[in-house]
């Protein structure tokens, strides 16, 4: 199950990079499910919420800045042009 998870997980970073690169002509929706289930939030009308759970522990900080970069790049999905 968690080997699931993780496929799910990179399935849908790679259709975030697809939609922030505007030379890419084809976002990987069939990757998985949860993209699937998903494509509506981002190809929609719809408003997306990104929810970025961090840690103030000097211990999580590398977690926590690549949580906050994950978050970034889903942030930028509305703002590019063309999309």
């Amino acid at each position: 199950e968690g080997a699931e998870i993780n496929k799910s997980l990179l399935a849908l970073k790679e259709c975030i990079r697809a939609m922030n690169d505007p030379s890419s002509g084809f976002t990987p929706f069939r990757g998985s499910k949860l993209t699937l289930i998903l494509r509506e939030s981002f190809v929609g009308a719809g408003r997306t919420v990104m929810i970025a759970n961090i840690s103030p522990h000097a211990g999580s900080c590398v977690e926590t800045l690549n949580t906050l970069r994950y978050a970034d790049r889903v942030k930028q999905i509305g703002s590019t042009p063309g999309r």
